[in-house]
C-alpha cells in the first residue's frame, strides 16, 4: 500500500478522480434543480441521454438497421467502435444493466483515461511550467459542452483516442499513434484527419519546423526508407475504411454514412466561406449565428496555437472544423470540444495568467457549462 501511495501515476489518477467526481456531482445536483424549476420528475439517465444517445442505445441493442417510415434517419451515420465497446460490456454483464447505464459507464471511463494521459503528455506537448497540470482535467470535465462526455455519445471515446494519439506522438511511438488514429476513425469519420497531424509531426521530428523544397524532398526520401513510419501513416484511416467496407456489404453503399446526412438537413451553402457568412450575418436561425461566431473564435484559437508552435494539434483542429463547415454550422460547438485540442489551446492561455485571473476565468467556464447542462436537460435546440 505504501508503494502505491508513493506511485506518481496513482497520485495523478487519484487527483483526476476527485476532479471527475466533483464534475459528476454537479450533474447530479442539477437534476433536482431542473425538475424543481421545470415541474418535472425526470431521472438523471433520462435527462443525460437526448437525441443521438437514443440512436446509439438502439444500435447497441439491435445493431445497424435500415431506415423506416417512422424514423428516416438511418443509423448508418454513426460509426461503430463505441457501439462495439458497449455491446461487449453489455454481453459481459449478461444484459442485466440498462443500455444507457452501459453507455455512460463506457463514456466516463474513456473520459478518465483521456484526462490521465492528457496530463501525462502535457510536459512534452507544451512549454508550460509545472503546477498547472490539473487545470487540464478541470477543463476536460467541466468546461462548456463537456457534458457530452458523460452521456451515450462518442465524444468521450473519440477524445480518448485523440489524447492517446498525441501522447504516443510525443513519445515518438509513431505506429502506436497510427493505431490510435485508426481507432478514432472507427469512432468518428473526423478521426481520419489525424493522418495530417501525424505527417506534420513526422516532418518536424525529421526536418525541424522550417519548410523548404529541399527539406520536403529529404523528408519524403527519409519516410520511404522507414517502413514503420509509412505504416503508421497508412493505418490512420483503417477504422473508417473498415466501416465503409461493412456498409458496402450491408446496404450496397460504402458512402452511406455520408449520403444519409440528408435526413438531418438538406439546405446547401457555399462550403466554409458561404456557411460562415450566412450564419455570422444572421441569414439563418439565431442559434446558427451564435455557432458561426463560435467557429470564428475557435479558428482564432487554433491560429494562436499555431503561433505557439502546437503545429500538429493546430492542423488537426483547423481541418476537423473545416470539414463540418463545408455544409453547415450545426453541432459545431460539440464537434469542436470533441476534438480535444481546443482544451490544449485554452490550457496554454489560462496558464499564462496569474492565479486569480486564471481561476476566475475557469470559474466562468464552469458556470457556462452548468447553464448549458440545464439547456441539455431541457432538450434545447441551441445545442443541436
Amino acid at each position: 500500500m505504501s508503494r502505491l501511495k508513493d506511485n506518481d501515476n496513482f497520485k495523478l489518477l487519484l487527483k483526476i478522480l476527485i476532479i471527475f467526481a466533483i464534475s459528476r456531482l454537479i450533474m447530479l445536483v442539477m437534476v433536482p434543480v431542473y425538475n424543481g424549476i421545470m415541474g418535472t420528475n425526470r431521472s438523471f439517465i433520462f435527462l443525460m441521454n437526448e437525441w443521438d444517445a437514443k440512436k446509439y442505445a438502439y444500435i447497441i441493442n439491435n445493431g445497424y438497421t435500415y431506415p423506416t417510415d417512422t424514423d428516416p434517419q438511418a443509423n448508418w451515420a454513426f460509426f461503430p467502435l463505441y457501439v462495439i465497446a458497449c455491446m461487449i460490456f453489455k454481453t459481459i454483464t449478461g444484459g442485466l444493466i440498462n443500455t444507457y447505464v452501459i453507455g455512460m459507464i463506457v463514456s466516463n471511463v474513456c473520459s478518465i483515461i483521456a484526462a490521465f494521459f492528457a496530463v501525462k503528455g502535457l510536459k512534452k506537448q507544451t512549454d508550460i511550467k509545472d503546477g498547472y497540470e490539473f487545470l487540464m482535467p478541470v477543463l476536460m470535465f467541466m468546461a462548456p459542452y463537456t457534458f457530452y462526455g458523460a452521456s451515450v455519445y462518442t465524444e468521450a471515446m473519440f477524445i480518448m483516442f485523440i489524447v492517446l494519439f498525441f501522447y504516443f506522438l510525443s513519445e515518438k511511438k509513431y505506429v502506436l499513434a497510427g493505431v490510435m488514429a485508426a481507432c478514432s476513425s472507427a469512432t468518428r469519420i473526423v478521426g481520419c484527419i489525424l493522418v495530417f497531424a501525424l505527417v506534420v509531426q513526422l516532418y518536424i521530428d525529421i526536418e525541424g519546423d522550417k519548410i523548404s523544397l529541399g527539406r520536403i524532398k529529404d523528408f519524403v526520401v527519409t519516410m520511404f526508407k522507414n517502413p514503420g513510419k509509412i505504416f503508421a501513416v497508412l493505418i490512420c484511416p483503417f477504422g473508417a475504411f473498415s466501416y465503409m467496407t461493412f456498409l458496402n456489404f450491408f446496404c450496397g453503399d460504402a458512402w452511406a454514412y455520408k449520403n444519409v446526412q440528408i435526413a438531418w438537413r438538406d439546405d446547401e451553402y457555399f462550403p466554409v466561406v458561404g456557411v460562415l457568412w450566412k450564419s455570422c450575418t444572421g441569414q439563418i436561425e439565431p442559434r446558427y449565428t451564435y455557432m458561426g461566431w463560435f467557429c470564428v473564435a475557435i479558428l482564432i484559437l487554433y491560429g494562436y496555437m499555431f503561433f505557439r508552435k502546437y503545429y500538429a494539434m493546430a492542423v488537426f483542429g483547423i481541418i476537423s472544423l473545416l470539414v463540418p463547415l463545408t455544409s453547415h454550422v450545426m453541432s459545431t460547438c460539440r464537434f469542436t470540444f470533441g476534438t480535444y485540442v481546443v482544451f490544449v489551446g485554452m490550457y496554454d492561455i489560462l496558464s499564462r495568467f496569474n492565479k486569480v485571473v486564471r481561476w476566475v476565468i475557469t470559474g466562468i467556464l464552469v458556470i457556462i457549462e452548468i447553464y448549458l447542462l440545464f439547456l441539455w436537460y431541457n432538450s434545447d435546440c441551441w445545442l443541436m
